[in-house]
């Protein structure tokens, strides 16, 4: 997983849930909890969506909250309940004021009581030092789901 912190700046949920599995590694302990993780995917990339279901489901073992900004980043209940996500440490953070998501993810992670906050965007958005140093800091998964493609998900 190191290495692939020196060549990339984000990974995607699969190289994310890989690495834990290839170094026998928690996913609380492992590299990815200080970097954007990436999730695109569509009806041709399922695979991506279970991995970050799994992903999910490990952080939603502690005794932190999943949090989503935003209702375009929510995936569907019915979806995480059969992921195995107890709904009862799920927020939704409802963007009222109109602030910046850039913004609302900083302030997520530096607050400390979430295992992972989900964005929908583009992930050179979120990529940058500051959400990087507070995912380090707090120690909470920041994921990034590509919105351009999830309208093309289906659910079944």
């Amino acid at each position: 997983m190191k290495s692939l912190m020196h060549t990339q700046k984000s990974i995607t949920a699969s190289d994310a849930y890989k690495a834990t599995l290839s170094s026998h590694a928690d996913i609380y302990q492992s590299p990815p909890r200080v970097i954007s993780i990436e999730v695109s995917y569509s009806e041709q990339q399922q695979a991506q969506l279970a991995y970050f279901l799994r992903l999910l489901k490990q952080a939603n073992q502690e005794n932190r909250w999943i949090m989503f900004i935003g209702q375009d980043a929510l995936l569907d209940k019915r979806l995480l309940i059969n992921a195995g996500i107890d709904l009862n440490k799920v927020l939704l953070l409802k963007n009222i004021k109109n602030q910046s998501k850039h913004l609302l993810v900083v302030k997520a992670l530096e607050m400390g009581n979430c295992s992972a906050v989900i964005v929908s965007g583009e992930i050179e958005t979120f990529n940058t030092t500051i959400i990087t140093m507070a995912a380090k800091q707090s120690k909470t998964l920041a994921f990034v789901l590509n919105q351009n493609v999830k309208a093309q998900l289906t659910f079944h």
